[in-house]
């Protein structure tokens, strides 16, 4: 049995969060260990709970928005984060795009969003094993 892909959603409509945790429930595959609708303690959740992918909303992306990515990424382990916006996608050059393994807009489909967090994780644990020393024969 394989392991389940552990996320975290950071979602500020609760609306949009109940939606994204009914999509969510209906792969076997990824299991939602938590929720907020702010970032007040964002750091020690994501530190404690340790998830694999973070769905993190940012509504219109801007520069207000990498503070809060820088903060989820510097958890370690570092998890693979989504970028789930609703305005234009003008203001996710830079930073915010290169800092996140995926960004989802407005009219994302259930399918993109299975396909964006598969992609993420898988991308992930391709970078922590490649940081990984290779082993050597006893000799």
């Amino acid at each position: 049995m394989n392991q389940r892909i552990k996320i975290f959603i950071v979602e500020y409509d609760c609306v949009s969060l109940i939606t994204l945790m009914l999509w969510l429930d209906q792969f076997p595959e990824f299991d939602v260990l938590g929720t907020t609708i702010n970032t007040g303690n964002l750091k020690e959740q994501i530190a404690e709970l340790e998830p694999d992918v973070v769905l993190l909303d940012i509504e219109t992306p801007g520069p207000e928005d990498i503070p809060v990515l820088k903060e989820v990424k510097s958890v370690q382990p570092s998890p693979a984060v989504i970028l789930l916006y609703h305005g234009d996608a003008d203001g996710l050059e830079g930073v915010l795009e290169s800092e996140s393994e995926g960004q989802l807009g407005p009219e994302r489909t259930l399918g993109d969003l299975q396909e964006a967090v598969l992609k993420a994780y898988n991308r992930r644990l391709i970078e922590r094993s490649a940081a990984l020393p290779p082993m050597a024969k006893a000799g």
